[in-house]
């Protein structure tokens, strides 16, 4: 880190000089433009060439669907163009837009929150993102995006307990809405990524957040993935009208306890900086091995047909898999307390009140 001391020239004008290496590597000279951008508390200078990268990156996205010869493809590339911060885009065609191209259009606008379509024509569709970052604190939105997996595993159990084959079907249209939500947070933190201003916006303390939350984020969608994988299976176990044992459904509710209990504890350390609740979930979580070997040797004695075996299978294997993201989003929990200097740890020349 270099610094800089302000020179006053004239009668209010004040300078500062650029590093001699920050300007040679970018081949500026007298004369040459550079552009300054205010992000929360930074100054950053850019040079043209960055600068308008910049401006490149806000403007319209041209996607052309002649090149979308595969089903999804379209769509796919609509998603990831959102993602990416891109608030205005224009699918086109040479011609006219195929059917399945308008088709792909439209689901991808009803799955992208804060997208519509503001223009279209026979060969051309614009889409417009109208969010406000400022809307969206992060915290909130990742407490969302838990509880949707989160609901969608209680919703696929009870629906085991009581045959209830439209509430698994219920869990499983979740799946949507919790892809939706975690779009809109790889939306934002990519945007924090790109402008600092949008940090506070979002509630993180520092870009140091950034890449975190894009892994907790990554990690809940997975919950939810999990949790439809969960739903699926006790969909064709009432499907095929198999009568599951007592005593295997016991088993699973409190496995479905513990993983609730570790997520509390995971979250709330991640919310409160609190590293005893990281702790605790990541003692949990490291318990729920012993529970599924448990569930894999009751599974073994009470049920003898090998259909129905694989099914509660696929039950108890993706619940282990959702708690094991529990873990990993203490871990982060721990990162995030360490960011800062504390009485726990803190470099040896420093001192925390």
């Amino acid at each position: 880190m270099e610094s800089r001391k302000i020179q006053k020239v004239g009668a209010a004008t004040l300078t500062i000089s650029l590093p001699k290496a920050w300007v040679s590597q970018r081949n500026l000279k007298k004369g040459d433009q550079v552009f300054l951008v205010e992000e929360g508390k930074a100054l950053k200078v850019l040079p043209s060439d960055a600068a308008e990268e910049r401006r490149s990156t806000a403007s319209d996205y041209i996607i052309d669907s002649d090149l979308c010869d595969e089903p999804g493809m379209l769509e796919r590339v609509i998603v990831g163009n959102y993602v990416l911060g891109h608030e205005r885009i224009i699918v086109r065609s040479s011609l006219r837009l195929r059917s399945e191209h308008q088709d792909e259009v439209r689901r991808s606008v009803r799955r992208l929150i804060g997208m519509g379509i503001v223009e279209e024509s026979s060969s051309k569709v614009v889409l417009q993102c109208s969010i406000n970052p400022a809307n969206y604190p992060l915290d909130t939105l990742v407490k969302r995006l838990y509880n949707l997996g989160s609901t969608m595993l209680s919703e696929a159990l009870e629906a085991l307990v009581t045959k209830d084959r439209a509430l698994a079907e219920d869990a499983m249209k979740r799946e949507d809405d919790a892809d939706m939500m975690y779009w809109l947070i790889l939306r934002l933190v990519l945007s924090a990524q790109m402008d600092e201003a949008l940090v506070e916006q979002l509630g993180m303390r520092t870009r140091l957040e950034i890449p975190g939350n894009r892994a907790i984020a990554r990690d809940l969608e997975a919950v939810a993935d999990h949790a439809n994988d969960v739903a699926n299976h006790v969909k064709q176990i009432l499907d095929a009208d198999i009568k599951v044992p007592s005593s295997v459904l016991k088993a699973f509710k409190s496995l479905q306890d513990v993983i609730e209990q570790t997520y509390s504890h995971a979250l709330g350390a991640l919310l409160s900086r609190d590293l005893k609740q990281a702790n605790e979930a990541i003692r949990l979580a490291a318990g729920l091995a012993k529970r599924g070997q448990d569930i894999v040797r009751l599974v073994l004695k009470e049920v003898k047909d090998p259909k129905t075996v694989v099914l509660l299978h696929g039950i108890y294997a993706s619940m282990l898999r959702i708690g094991e993201y529990a873990a990993a989003i203490a871990v982060i929990a721990y990162n995030r307390y360490l960011e800062r200097p504390s009485n726990l740890s803190r470099p040896a020349s420093a001192s925390v009140p």
